[in-house]
């Protein structure tokens, strides 16, 4: 996909799939477990319902992926300073339930306290609200989990991430400040700027400064994936077979050329009619052959994403366009023209100017459409790699020496679960019950 087809957020508001097949890969970071990332998300969200509702209304749905990736990388941030110490620890808990003290489990022979994992779940128990042991143990009982498997998978990515960490130490990975200020520039342009981004990044409690850390944190974990397991280029068959397990997502896509006459959110009923009456014009002119479609673009879109690439915006198939413009374009053959199409962004004119579509499998990759080839190519390029790199990182993680100590029963985190079901389960048999009445 072409970088002023990224740009086309006025068509599409679209994100590009080569991102989503970069951020789920992300998303498989060993850095957080993923029983722990589901109970901090859960938590944080019942604590800060009222504020994140607001922040909907103002955060891109790609931000909110910004907020998720600095909230799992959170908890661990200061693991490799304490792992100096021979002891993974935080500071002390001010906080009114009591510690235990003691040794929750070892790596490598470095130790990590039970303190720690206690502060860990308390602080998701705290900020969820559930101050009372029965709002606690129903917490717990709707996340389908237990004290013990809490701890366990808190230990694990304390260890995980001390692992992680030792790893970018035993294969001379660095990272330079000049790469974390790029990384961080390159994340304020991609999130509309300065101001913007800082909203995003103190929504989570983080300044540009305390955000860095985590930051140089990710980029030293992508060099050691490229180390251990660095990417290689798609094969034609590769490609071939991953289209036809994906048949049904690609076949009968259409690509498009756009033009727009905008319109302001505020604008009025007047204006609208205005933009809209422009529109018809020069659809008109189009129609009468006094202007082709594409002269037409270049004279009068005001889509600056597309208009400098004759108003192509590429492939259906392989972005996502706004419900209105998808259901036109669904309707078009190929080089036919549309009517005046309304979406939130203002008025269009759509051509069609390319249709895929198969009766059956691909046989060659001479079938697929270039773009089609590029874009499978780097989803299989991205999955291969991640594949090899959870291998490397299950062999590599197996090696290590990893204890985990029994859980003390005074823990403040341990609560009976006898006789709690789940809320699910509460809701279907009132709704049972209400209907046998």
């Amino acid at each position: 996909m072409s970088q002023k087809q990224k740009k086309n957020s006025k068509v599409a508001g679209a994100t590009d799939a080569s991102a989503k097949a970069g951020t789920s890969a992300k998303g498989k970071d060993a850095s957080k477990s993923k029983s722990a990332q589901v109970a901090e998300a859960r938590a944080e969200r019942a604590a800060k319902k009222t504020r994140k509702d607001k922040a909907k209304k103002t955060l891109s749905k790609t931000a909110k992926y910004v907020l998720v990736a600095i909230g799992c990388a959170a908890m661990l941030l200061s693991v490799s300073a304490m792992a100096c110490s021979g002891v993974l620890n935080q500071a002390s808990s001010s906080e009114s339930y009591k510690l235990t003290g003691g040794v929750a489990a070892t790596v490598n022979g470095v130790n990590i306290t039970e303190d720690t994992i206690t502060k860990q779940i308390m602080s998701v128990r705290t900020r969820g609200g559930y101050t009372k042991d029965k709002d606690w143990a129903q917490y717990l009982v709707d996340q389908n989990t237990t004290p013990e498997k809490l701890r366990k998978s808190y230990i694990e990515s304390y260890a995980k991430q001390y692992l992680s960490e030792q790893a970018v130490k035993e294969y001379n990975i660095t990272v330079s400040d000049a790469d974390v200020q790029k990384a961080y520039d390159d994340a304020v342009a991609q999130y509309g700027g300065k101001d913007s981004f800082e909203r995003i990044i103190k929504a989570m409690g983080y300044t540009e400064d305390t955000y860095k850390p985590l930051l140089k944190s990710r980029l030293e974990q992508n060099k050691l994936k490229e180390k251990v397991a660095p990417a290689k280029d798609a094969t034609d068959q590769e490609i071939l077979d991953y289209f036809n397990q994906n048949f049904d997502t690609y076949n009968d896509a259409r690509r498009s050329e756009n033009l727009l006459i905008k319109v302001d959110s505020k604008a009025t009923d007047e204006e609208k009619a205005k933009a809209k009456e422009k529109a018809q014009e020069i659809l008109d002119k189009i129609n009468a052959g006094e202007i082709s479609f594409e002269d037409a673009v270049a004279k009068y879109s005001e889509d600056t994403g597309s208009k400098d690439d004759k108003g192509d915006v590429g492939w259906d198939k392989l972005t996502r366009f706004v419900t209105e413009y998808q259901s036109a374009l669904n309707g078009l053959s190929k080089d036919q023209i549309s009517g005046v199409v309304e979406t939130n962004y203002g008025y269009h004119l759509i051509k069609c100017t390319d249709v895929f579509k198969l009766d059956g499998n691909a046989t060659s990759i001479d079938q697929l459409p270039d773009k089609f080839k590029d874009y499978i190519g780097n989803v299989v390029k991205t999955q291969t790699q991640s594949a090899a790199y959870s291998k490397w990182e299950t062999e590599y993680f197996d090696k290590a020496d990893i204890k985990i100590n029994d859980m003390p029963e005074n823990v403040p985190y341990n609560v009976s679960l006898d006789g709690v079901t789940p809320t699910s389960e509460k809701g279907s048999a009132a709704t049972t019950s209400g209907s046998n009445e």
